[in-house]
């Protein structure tokens, strides 16, 4: 026969249950503290880790622009190297693609509006005009850039020589054989260094 269900009976169960409650959420909470400690210890660790990450981002930034500024100073210094040596070299006879020049100007700079330029070496005379640009070392760009930018810049700029026949000339301490080929290509002179003077090639010279 079914045991009988009293009042005491319920009570008694409920407070079992509710003592029961009471030993799990302890046992919760218990372990939410530990839980919670461990997540705090971690994220220290982890922010430490952030920060030294930072440090060293930091530090490497830094290096990299005292890098970029000496290697920046280094071309400078061989660009700067190299047109003191043609101008050296051109001025004595200034002689360019067959022309006898009368006057060498070094670093020629003009500003007309929002247009302004610089050309390395320019030699003139009553008909005609050398621009010479000289670089340590030549890429094809720069030889597009002297054929199209440099001539029409220097006609716009100095409107005296509109008229004027303009030779193009490319000086450096160093060619690539590609280099070499697009220039003769496209009509411009090359300047060499040999030895303690300069050797031209200006046969087929353009006239621009």
């Amino acid at each position: 026969m079914p045991e009988k269900i009293t009042d005491e009976g319920i009570l008694a169960g409920f407070k079992e249950l509710k003592d029961l409650f009471k030993e799990t959420d302890a046992q919760f909470k218990e372990r939410f503290k530990e839980t919670e400690a461990q997540f705090k210890e971690r994220f220290k660790e982890t922010e430490a880790q952030f920060k030294e990450t930072d440090k060293k981002i930091a530090e490497m930034s830094e290096t990299v622009k005292k890098m970029s500024k000496e290697l920046g100073g280094i071309g400078n210094n061989n660009g700067a190297f190299a047109e003191e040596y043609f101008v050296n070299a051109l001025d004595d006879k200034k002689m360019f693609a067959g022309q006898k020049f009368d006057e060498l100007e070094r670093s020629m700079k003009a500003k007309d509006g929002n247009l302004k330029d610089e050309f390395d070496i320019v030699m003139y005379n009553g008909v005609a005009v050398a621009i010479i640009e000289v670089k340590y070392k030549v890429h094809e760009n720069d030889l597009e850039k002297l054929v199209t930018k440099k001539v029409q810049n220097f006609r716009e700029l100095f409107p005296y020589y509109r008229n004027y026949k303009i030779y193009l000339g490319i000086g450096s301490m160093s060619f690539y054989a590609n280099v070499l080929e697009k220039a003769k290509k496209l009509g411009i002179g090359i300047l060499k260094q040999k030895g303690e003077t300069i050797e031209i090639d200006a046969d087929n010279v353009t006239a621009y």
